[in-house]
């Protein structure tokens, strides 16, 4: 069953993390002529916000969305191109009024791809996880016009 993502704004706090999903955009400041915020994310290092082009949705069959968002690319020579340490969420599905916002326990997955300089038959894992436990809270709010 897809998640349907109904809320107008998801937030995720713990373990250093807070971050916050804007399905509909118009999160976080809202500038003239600037792009419109949906995902903000910060911890101990890093502040960041994301338009709509940086943000993956990906549905997972029992399992719920995954929205994912890339926190540092490093451009190189590499093959297939540089590093890229991605941060994904998981949105459980629950059902969310304007009058009944929904709080839930997830967790992110923080991903660090290795950049990969030679071409090998045999390699070591380009990938490292970090699971954080995250407590998260869907509500409705009016949305500026």
């Amino acid at each position: 069953m897809a998640v349907a993502l109904n809320a107008t704004e998801y937030m995720f706090q713990g373990e250093g993390i807070t971050a916050s999903y804007f399905p509909g955009g118009a999160g976080g400041p809202i500038t003239e002529g600037g792009t419109e915020t949906y995902f903000t994310y910060q911890d101990h290092h890093m502040a960041k916000a994301f338009g709509q082009q940086d943000i993956a949705v990906n549905q997972i069959e029992d399992v719920g969305a995954l929205i994912s968002v890339p926190l540092v690319k490093e451009d190189s020579f590499a093959l297939g191109g540089g590093a890229v340490t991605t941060f994904t969420v998981i949105v459980p599905a629950m059902g969310v009024t304007a009058d009944s916002p929904q709080s839930f326990k997830t967790k992110s997955i923080t991903t660090v791809q290795a950049a990969v300089y030679v071409e090998r038959l045999a390699f070591p894992a380009l990938q490292t996880y970090k699971v954080d436990h995250l407590d998260g809270t869907a509500s409705i709010h009016a949305l500026p016009e």
